[in-house]
């Protein structure tokens, strides 16, 4: 469903409740979307999949990471490129959680 930002505002419980059946409400103002109702269980499905996709884009960069010094060190023996790659990846997710692009959950 598309509505106003007027009737979103005037109809808001009942969109709502529209909401919690399964309905996305789009929200206009001035003919553009703004917003959007939606349950939040559909909220959370969302939430979880951009996290997801976070985790998955951290996760690639890191095993590139460890691809290009592995090549870049042939040099050196199977445990020092471990070790090095091993401290690389903890760098890079320090980093990245530092920046908060990766958040850790205990479990």
């Amino acid at each position: 469903m598309v509505t106003s930002s007027t009737q979103a505002k005037a109809h808001f419980s009942e969109f709502i409740d529209r909401s919690m059946q399964g309905e996305e409400i789009v929200v206009h103002r001035r003919g553009r979307p703004v917003a959007v109702i939606l349950s939040y269980e559909e909220y959370k499905r969302l939430r979880d999949l951009r996290e997801k996709a976070r985790r998955e884009e951290a996760l690639a960069q890191l095993r590139a990471l460890a691809r290009a010094v592995q090549e870049k060190n042939q040099d050196l023996t199977l445990s020092e490129k471990d070790a090095l790659a091993r401290e690389l990846v903890n760098e890079a997710i320090k980093s990245l959680g530092d920046r908060g692009d990766i958040r850790f959950e205990e479990s």
